[in-house]
């Protein structure tokens, strides 16, 4: 038995590695393509949740204010690091999704037992964020994907994934105020158990 590979047996094992990596990635997307689409009326809020709940909020940008929602601004290193808080839901604005996808977050971010939604995912897939062999390179939609996105993980190991998109020709509020409407109602469902 011969202790190396020959140039051809290297290129071969080289090729079935890309081939399993080019595997992962299409069946990433196809779980990712068959998961919830909420449809939308065209540039209507939605009726707001109607119990309360304490969104962490990562992000720079002013959420609107919603009945029965209370934001709280966090920084991300102290959530991973405070067990003890307690949140019914996290939404991560887009400025902030290169640091989430970092290795030491993302291992954070697919424990959480809440949902945590992402803004200005147009270019990518929530699954970036609790997959460990994507990251954001290897996915690109060029701008096809939904606005917001995001996943909660279920008690089978799994995660259930939410992918929220814009009407056509879409307006301020359909990207703001609209779509936070949206995702706290989603919250809301979770924390009500209807998409447990």
């Amino acid at each position: 038995m011969k202790p190396y590979l020959t140039l051809k047996e290297k290129g071969a094992v080289l090729m079935i590695k890309k081939f399993c990596l080019l595997l992962l990635l299409f069946s990433t997307i196809l779980v990712s393509c068959s998961n919830q689409k909420e449809e939308i009326s065209e540039h209507q809020t939605p009726s707001g949740p109607s119990i309360a709940l304490k969104i962490a909020v990562l992000g720079t940008n002013q959420m609107p204010s919603i009945d029965n929602v209370n934001y709280v601004n966090i920084n991300l290193q102290d959530l991973a690091e405070d067990e003890n808080q307690h949140f019914d839901g996290l939404i991560i604005s887009k400025e902030y999704l290169e640091e989430v996808a970092k290795k030491e977050y993302k291992d954070f971010l697919k424990n959480i037992k809440y949902p945590v939604f992402f803004l200005g995912t147009e270019n990518i897939l929530a699954s970036v964020f609790h997959e460990e062999n994507l990251t954001l390179e290897h996915i690109n939609l060029d701008g096809r994907g939904p606005y917001a996105s995001g996943f909660v993980s279920t008690e089978d190991g799994g995660y259930y994934d939410h992918s929220l998109y814009l009407p056509n020709n879409p307006t301020h509020d359909d990207k703001n105020i609209n779509m936070i409407v949206r995702i706290c109602n989603i919250i809301q469902q979770h924390k009500e158990g209807i998409n447990k």
